[in-house]
């Protein structure tokens, strides 16, 4: 499979996930599904982050989209303007980003590297970044075994095994299907598409499902 080819199944699968929350909340075959969704965004962006010509402004990028998500990820979560219990998950793609980023800036300081992840993961996770601290770490994870998918795929399991038991989720532990097509992956960009087509559609489908609601 293609980055492009990637990309459409986490689109996919998270409008499917979005959707069955939203308008379809007794349906939890779509939940399912779409817990396919973010470790295919992890892998891409540990991918990304390999072969992007500038991260820091792959980090601006993720962070602008952070801010302009929030109110229509309240909106269709929580059905409020602004609920401080939850925060979208390009902040967490921003964290991981930039703890890939320090990888990449102090590598040869890797007591400090330790500590600036392990600061990521726990603000993850004080700040109720959406999959918090684990979010962070899968992106990690992923961008460490880049040259063994096998490996990455085996990391993945684990920690979102844990993750799992651990907060009581019983439908997450269905996510590691996603490793089939990170599996598949064949490295190639695949169709090329217009970057903002895909950061635009996570705040403009979640706009959508919240008025979707609103009027059926």
């Amino acid at each position: 499979m293609t980055g492009f080819q990637l990309k459409l199944l986490a689109m996919l699968t998270m409008l499917i996930d979005h959707a069955g929350m939203v308008l379809f909340p007794e349906l939890t075959w779509m939940r399912v599904v779409g817990r396919l969704a973010f470790p295919l965004y992890c892998f891409l962006l540990a991918e990304g982050a390999v072969h992007t010509r500038n991260i820091k402004r792959y980090l601006c990028r993720l962070l602008a989209f952070a801010v302009l998500s929030e109110i229509p990820y309240d909106l269709a979560c929580s059905r409020v303007w602004f609920d401080p219990w939850g925060q979208n998950v390009f902040f967490t793609l921003f964290f991981g980003l930039l703890a890939c980023a320090a990888l990449q800036w102090f590598q040869e300081k890797p007591a400090l590297v330790l500590l600036l992840v392990g600061v990521l993961i726990l603000a993850a996770e004080l700040l109720f970044f959406d999959y918090g601290g684990f979010g962070v770490a899968l992106v990690m994870a992923f961008y460490l075994c880049r040259a063994n998918r096998v490996g990455g795929a085996l990391a993945f399991t684990a920690l979102n095994t844990g993750f799992s038991l651990l907060n009581g989720m019983c439908l997450q532990l269905a996510a590691p299907a996603a490793a089939i097509p990170m599996l598949l992956y064949n490295r190639k960009k695949g169709k090329a598409v217009n970057k903002w087509i895909f950061y635009g559609f996570y705040p403009g489908h979640l706009l959508l499902l919240f008025f979707l609601r609103a009027v059926v």
